[in-house]
């Protein structure tokens, strides 16, 4: 059999084609998130449900869609820290009432604590 053809799926195993791998390991959490935006021009602020999180970003589960591109302030504990990280993200996609939110131009702190979140995260799998 030709290997153009065991690409397509011909070689009788009928497998899904691969899934694109993601930049950076995701880890299952669940924490609470205060989101600030503008909306119409005004800031407003509202609660969200983080539910998982990597180096880069995070899955946001919010109440209302907020529209790809659009900036956010974050404010969230994360666990083994004894202070609530503040930092920027913008979101790159939305399905519904979830959000994959980019962290931007974190600090050098910021970004110590949330390696320092993932790596012990990475452990506790």
């Amino acid at each position: 059999m030709e290997s153009s053809q065991k690409q397509n799926g011909e070689d009788g195993l009928n497998l899904p084609p691969a899934r694109p791998r993601r930049r950076w390991e995701r880890h299952d959490i669940t924490i609470p998130v205060t989101v600030t935006t503008m909306v119409n021009g005004e800031r407003s602020s509202f609660s969200g449900q983080a539910c998982d999180m990597s180096i880069g970003g995070l899955r946001l589960f919010l109440t209302r869609e907020i529209e790809p591109g659009a900036s956010l302030q974050l404010e969230f504990p994360l666990p083994y820290h004894s202070v609530d990280l503040a930092i920027r993200g913008v979101v790159r996609n939305r399905i519904g009432f979830t959000h994959g939110v980019e962290f931007v131009n974190p600090t050098r702190e910021q970004q110590e604590m949330i390696d320092r979140t993932c790596s012990v995260l990475g452990l506790l799998r």
